[in-house]
């Protein structure tokens, strides 16, 4: 039951943060949206920044479970596995948005220590996943990749997500640039069959 009511405190928070930010956020609705004390709220997360903490990690942990899918597939070539990770990031801000929006500002400093913390939380996550699929690329295939290679590709792919974004918010893109976009990341790294 414990479990079951944290999680429940989390899905509402997650709720209430996206719609309406961290600052506007407060514990008091959160409760209400519930119908709890804000006091069972406080035996759960000791502050209103904590439990905004977990519910990024929570989106995090949704992030990695899709991105362990899309690598999962053995059903699919090694060059459609990455196209499913390179569609899955460009979605990002939609089917994550908590996360896009650390991401985003502590890319524009914007951000507090802890949105540091959890985007180099986050990018620590996504790099271990990637190192695990490219080490047994490399089995599979005998390719050599640096140690450093996931470090780019989650760097890359992030920075296009990014720029994607802002331009899509600046009207400056058509239905092409996502397509292009993952034909040449899909390039660069040479992912083929």
């Amino acid at each position: 039951m414990a479990k079951s009511r944290k999680t429940d405190i989390l899905k509402a928070a997650q709720k209430r943060f996206i719609r309406h930010g961290l600052n506007k956020t407060t514990l008091e609705e959160i409760a209400r949206d519930l119908r709890i004390g804000k006091a069972t709220i406080y035996h759960y997360f000791e502050s209103k920044d904590q439990l905004f903490t977990e519910t990024v990690k929570l989106e995090i942990s949704e992030y990695l479970d899709q991105l362990k899918i899309c690598f999962n597939n053995e059903t699919l070539p090694i060059k459609e596995r990455f196209q499913e990770y390179f569609l899955l990031k460009m979605k990002l801000g939609e089917l994550f948005p908590l996360l896009f929006e650390v991401i985003k500002r502590t890319i524009n400093e914007f951000s507090t220590d802890r949105m540091v913390e959890l985007h180099l939380y986050f990018l620590e996550k996504e790099e271990e996943v990637l190192s695990l699929v490219l080490e047994s690329i490399k089995k599979e295939k005998q390719e050599l990749f640096d140690d450093q290679f996931a470090k780019v590709i989650v760097a890359e792919t992030t920075g296009f997500l990014l720029l994607f974004s802002f331009l899509k918010t600046q009207n400056k893109i058509d239905s092409r640039f996502e397509e292009k976009g993952k034909e040449e990341f899909l390039r660069k790294f040479s992912f083929t069959d």
